[in-house]
């Protein structure tokens, strides 16, 4: 009976400057708290991150995952001058794939995922082209939403590219399994020459200048899907015209264009060799130098 007379009864003016008081008091106190809050953050943050994290060890570390990013509506290309060569880079998986209800990262090994070091080496070879003027990179996808294949392809041919190159990770069930294989453009595509010229440039960087085993005949292969939607591979000197599919993203984007497996994520000298920052930022010096051997 107390406690519901005191609800009813109506406040008097020192009752209410009393209340007043308390809830001036209250949110002091909670501003003084949040700014704690915020310079504790701050501090622990410079001692974490003042440095860039992937080089602060001796050890190589993985490629960290991207931090949350704008919701990506659709591709965009650095609007291309007159004489400019657009070239459009597809990092391979990323976003939420509707079709399996998760992020699609790929393949993933060792807390390594496939789509964080697709983006890491894109996003550093779109930044190597956008800052030659020669170029006017396309980065078909920045790993905020899905985009199939078809997608991107449309994208890259939306945009004019004379070259497209999709990066990707591959993984096996054996931990032995190493080495890249650059899928070209197949001989039933009019981009098939230009493909394979691509390709071996990418293919012999990668093996002189990172040492990693080339798998097939050169490195450059072509990739079919059967009736039964099985992979069927073939080697780049099999120049048989088969009417099979290959990758999506090599069929429809009407340019010249590679899908590298640039190496084994499953395998740890391979996942050595192209999964650190390092590792990224030399693949992509090393696809910018294939493509401006590829123009020249």
């Amino acid at each position: 009976m107390v406690t519901k007379t005191a609800r009813t009864r109506q406040p008097t003016r020192e009752m209410q400057r009393r209340c007043r008081r308390k809830r001036r008091a209250k949110m002091v106190r909670r501003l003084l708290y949040a700014a704690a809050v915020l310079l504790v953050s701050g501090a622990v943050a410079i001692v974490l991150y003042g440095g860039s994290p992937l080089h602060a060890s001796a050890e190589p570390q993985p490629v960290a995952a991207p931090a949350d990013t704008p919701v990506q509506e659709e591709p965009t290309a650095q609007p291309a001058a007159p004489g400019q060569y657009v070239v459009a880079i597809d990092p391979g998986h990323g976003g939420i794939n509707p079709n399996i209800g998760a992020e699609d990262w790929g393949s993933e090994a060792d807390g390594v995922r496939e789509s964080d070091v697709t983006l890491c080496t894109a996003q550093l070879l779109c930044e190597k082209l956008a800052a030659d003027d020669r170029f006017a990179p396309l980065l078909t996808a920045d790993g905020s939403t899905y985009l199939k294949p078809s997608e991107r392809a449309a994208a890259a041919k939306a945009a004019g590219a004379d070259l497209l190159l999709s990066i990707h990770l591959n993984s096996d069930a054996s931990a032995a399994t190493n080495g890249l294989e650059c899928y070209a453009a197949p001989p039933a595509l009019a981009a098939n020459a230009e493909s394979v010229r691509f390709g071996r440039l990418v293919t012999a960087a990668f093996r002189d200048q990172l040492g990693l085993t080339l798998r097939g005949w050169d490195g450059v292969r072509y990739l079919y899907f059967d009736a039964n939607n099985a992979r069927v591979v073939a080697e780049s000197s099999d120049t048989t015209v088969r009417s099979d599919p290959t990758f999506t993203v090599l069929e429809d984007c009407g340019c010249p264009a590679v899908l590298v497996e640039e190496g084994f994520i499953t395998n740890a000298s391979d996942r050595a060799a192209l999964c650190t920052d390092s590792a990224c930022e030399q693949a992509a010096e090393l696809y910018y130098q294939c493509i401006i051997d590829f123009f020249e």
